[in-house]
């Protein structure tokens, strides 16, 4: 929510959200939820890009080609949006943190448009494409994505403006959560959100400390 408010989205006009990973798919719903249209989401993983389009049914998707390089990449993806400049999407949140995912998105960008990453990667990037950002006047921002946004997101859940409930996909109990670790760890078993219950009581006067 803070990167949807520092990117300045728009009502009407396209968004990518870059990673089909529980953060991206919150801040995909919430672009939509903004007015944005069109949305298109990117992953590499097929089944993570299916879930995306079973949770929202509007949205395009795009898996990431290995075989090109993010330029090629962001042309195929700037092609789900229009034929020319001016549908190219403005707003880009970046969710993986992914060096060459930033990239791509960099690459995606209307000229002018902003790209927010929100996802948290390496703590040096050493090749991003500065002369395309600098010549296309691309606004690169990154955030603390967490400031300030608890209770506006508690009001868009209260109000059911989001409604995150079929993110949850895998609940284990505390004695199985190496099961869940196991299973969140593959993004290829079809996992988004893993929760771990506890649904034991315990007294706290009998534990011997």
């Amino acid at each position: 929510m803070h990167g949807i408010n520092t990117a300045g989205l728009s009502l009407g006009r396209g968004a990518l959200i870059c990673g089909a990973g529980p953060i991206g798919l919150i801040a995909l719903a919430a672009a939509r939820a903004s007015g944005a249209h069109p949305v298109v989401i990117t992953d590499l993983e097929p089944r993570r890009l299916a879930f995306a389009k079973e949770f929202l049914p509007s949205c395009k998707t795009y898996q990431i080609n290995t075989s090109l390089d993010a330029a090629g990449n962001a042309k195929a993806i700037r092609a789900l949006f229009g034929d020319d400049e001016y549908f190219a999407p403005s707003t880009v949140l970046e969710c993986t943190g992914v060096e060459s995912s930033v990239c791509t998105a960099a690459y995606t960008a209307r000229r002018g448009g902003t790209v927010m990453v929100i996802g948290v990667g390496k703590s040096i990037m050493n090749n991003l494409p500065f002369m395309h950002i600098s010549l296309a006047e691309i606004n690169l921002k990154f955030i603390n994505r967490y400031r300030d946004t608890w209770p506006a997101g508690i009001a868009c859940l209260d109000g059911k403006v989001l409604d995150l409930r079929k993110l949850i996909t895998h609940t284990f109990t505390l004695e199985e959560a190496v099961d869940a670790l196991q299973l969140c760890s593959n993004t290829s078993k079809g996992s988004i959100k893993v929760q771990i219950v506890d649904d034991t009581d315990i007294d706290l006067a009998t534990l011997q400390i």
